[in-house]
């Protein structure tokens, strides 16, 4: 007979039994059905880890398919020393990666270290990733790096690429979303020892990559401006300068640059694009957009006369001068002249009402809508803002906050016979295989003036540049015609003393213009603070440089043919930059040309006739091809610039693949390297120049020209 305590600790043992079953009952339940999610993703965190494939992003080239902006797929290397493995052959691919040597990871054999970095902005050939991938101990993780490989292009408006890979700023900014792309991943699993191994069926995304970006910018034209601009805010002593050509038919910007010059400005202009982003009074170009209002609406006929009262009038509203005392002038000679006293006289008793809806049409107040960030609408008040001054202010440029696109924009519907186009920047949008995705074309705003109007304002600005206060905006050979612009910089509280912005806009040819530009000096040195003896020879230089560099300007009979659809057996030059020798004969045989080459190797870096050039179906394009390692060891032989100009000089060494740095002016007296000396494609030479009196005949003549 069991004892009470027996039973006791009978019935104990099974209270504690059940108490137990309970207890992994409950936890059962929780681990499986209540924290199942949260510790099913703990555990799968320590055995999987997720590894991010970055995609490519899209390349900016322009319109002729030289690149702009380019990633270049560089990556960090690393690696986990006790991972390693002791092998000869695969630390002899690690040391030619990582440029060290065998000894020196020899020596990271016995370290205990997790991770240790080796090197960044590694570049690696697809079989050195395929091979570094697979090797145990070794981490690669991509650094992409963006690079500028002409380092032409205004950085404010390429923009940039932040450190996640997103655009910072301009291009790279507005159209993120196109060069972006999709980043993929794969998983990989872990052994109890921490090291990766990807299983067979392990799932992934491969990464999409961005799209390539075709700009309207030609980098022939955008060289010239950018080194014209360079130059003319130096030998002016500006704070700054910004120039643009346009067609004034498709809106299509042919060339932005903008330059700081060594002098600060007494006005500091913001970080963002100068172009675009900021409004400055105009001066005197502003009275093209006044005589456009006074022509379509009848007020004045281009042979009425006004009196100058000889350099200086009192009106009501205050008191207005001209740098010249001027007798009796028509309005065509009003406008050649720039007189401010007759462009008030004629616009003086005007309704203001209607003038500021004519300023609003023409763009004024509001943005272009060019695809940039950050673009400012300008300055314009409403008529009930005005004072009595206001108005005669405004038709002579003063009181009036435009951008630099918001005049071009203005010359172009001049230009074209009276449409106002949108400014655009981009042509079309390609994949990575080079299909076409989406296409910009022209947007046309409104029409602003008849085309009896325009073609009238065009005879205008062509009397300007002959004898005018253009004069100097003239090119050998070639109808130009334009306005010149002269303004007082204000700050805000009113006009600061001897601070000028100098200006010149116009179009190119007079009759039938191709395109138009802007030139704009910030605080030249008052010497050069007339927009006509600055930034109209700024002008003349640019079109001399297009005209000699491109066949914009060529006869009209071969300019007429639309390169978008060629007519007849005319066609327009593909680029085969870049392209491998089945590439570049497939491109040849879609568009019916044939090609020529005495090597295939390798990518091709040179082409004639270059891209965008017409000519006919079945004619011979020669291909020059270079391997990576020609490339590498190919060399350049210095031409003799000795005696040519600084103009002639620079584009002899683009057309060798050289770079310059220029000091002095006029002509070049020395180089460095010397003519003749082998050097590798994309060196520096370095160029002095200087003007001299050399004895020419009886008298003294100046070398390198006289001056302008």
């Amino acid at each position: 007979m069991r004892s009470r305590f027996t039973d006791w600790r009978i019935n104990t043992v099974k209270i504690l039994a059940l108490a137990a079953v309970c207890a992994v009952f409950l936890r059962i339940i929780h681990v499986q059905i209540i924290a199942h999610e949260e510790i099913t993703e703990d555990a799968w965190k320590q055995w999987v880890t997720e590894v991010t494939l970055t995609a490519r992003r899209g390349g900016i080239f322009d319109r002729n398919g030289f690149p702009l902006a380019v990633t270049h797929r560089t990556y960090v290397l690393g690696v986990t020393p006790r991972d390693l493995p002791d092998d000869d052959d695969m630390l002899e691919v690690l040391s030619d990666a990582a440029s060290k040597t065998r000894a020196f990871f020899r020596r990271l054999l016995n370290r205990e270290d997790t991770y240790i970095r080796i090197a960044r902005k590694v570049s690696l050939s697809s079989r050195q990733v395929e091979i570094l991938s697979s090797m145990p101990g070794v981490r690669l993780d991509p650094d992409p790096e963006r690079i500028n490989p002409f380092h032409c292009m205004t950085p404010l408006l390429l923009g940039s690429v932040n450190a996640k890979g997103s655009g910072s700023g301009g291009i790279e900014l507005s159209f993120d979303d196109y060069l972006r792309g999709n980043d993929g991943w794969k998983l990989f699993c872990k052994d109890a020892k921490d090291r990766l191994y990807r299983r067979a069926d392990a799932p992934g995304r491969k990464p999409e990559n961005g799209h390539d970006l075709y700009l309207t910018i030609d980098s022939r034209i955008q060289a010239i401006v950018d080194f014209e601009l360079e130059q003319a805010v130096s030998r002016y002593g500006a704070a700054s300068g910004a120039a643009v050509v346009v067609d004034p038919w498709t809106g299509e910007i042919y060339a932005l640059a903008e330059k700081k010059g060594r002098k600060k400005g007494r006005i500091e202009i913001g970080k963002g694009l100068y172009s675009s982003g900021c409004s400055f009074e105009p001066g005197s170009t502003f009275k093209l957009i006044t005589s456009a209002y006074l022509l379509e609406k009848g007020e004045v006929d281009p042979y009425d006369v006004f009196y100058g009262e000889q350099g200086m009038a009192e009106f009501p509203f205050g008191t207005f001068r001209d740098d010249h005392e001027f007798g009796w002038l028509t309005y065509k000679e009003t406008f050649k002249k720039s007189s401010n006293i007759c462009t008030i006289k004629a616009v003086k008793d005007t309704d203001r009402e209607a003038f500021y809806s004519f300023l609003l049409r023409f763009g004024f107040g509001s943005r272009t809508g060019i695809d940039l960030p950050a673009e400012s609408a300008g300055k314009l008040r409403k008529p009930e803002e005005w004072s009595s001054r206001s108005l005669p202010s405004m038709a002579i440029g003063q009181e009036i906050g435009v951008t630099v696109l918001q005049m071009a924009m203005a010359y172009c519907a001049v230009a074209n016979g009276g449409e106002l186009m949108v400014p655009r920047i981009t042509r079309e949008v390609r994949d990575s295989e080079g299909v076409l995705l989406k296409e910009f074309g022209p947007v046309r705003v409104r029409r602003v003036i008849s085309p009896r109007t325009a073609k009238t304002l065009r005879e205008f600005c062509r009397g300007v540049v002959v004898d005018g206060t253009g004069v100097k905006a003239s090119v050998d050979g070639i109808d130009t015609a334009g306005k010149t612009g002269t303004a007082q910089v204000a700050d805000g509280r009113g006009y600061l003393d001897n601070t000028w912005l100098a200006s010149f806009a116009g179009f190119v040819p007079a009759d039938k213009p191709r395109f138009v530009c802007m030139v704009l000096l910030n605080e030249p040195d008052y010497s050069s603070h007339y927009g006509g003896l600055s930034s109209a020879v700024v002008f003349s230089e640019i079109v001399e440089g297009i005209n000699l560099a491109s066949d914009l300007l060529a006869p009209a009979a071969e300019w007429t043919v639309d390169s978008t659809r060629p007519g007849g057996d005319m066609i327009s030059v593909p680029s085969f930059f870049r392209l491998r020798c089945a590439e570049a004969h497939k491109l040849a045989h879609e568009c019916d040309l044939v090609i020529d080459y005495s090597s295939d190797e390798g990518e091709i870096y040179s082409q004639i006739p270059g891209p965008g050039t017409l000519i006919r179906k079945g004619e011979k394009i020669m291909l020059s091809f270079i391997s990576e390692s020609a490339r590498k060891k190919s060399g350049v032989t210095v031409p003799d610039l000795r005696g040519l100009s600084i103009r002639r000089a620079r584009r002899m060494l683009i057309e060798s693949g050289l770079r310059s740095r220029i000091a002095g002016s006029g002509t070049v007296l020395r180089q460095d390297p010397a003519p003749g000396r082998k050097v590798s494609r994309g060196s520096t030479v370095s160029i002095r120049c200087s003007t001299t009196l050399k004895r020419e005949g009886s008298g003294l003549a100046l070398a390198g020209g006289a001056a302008r």
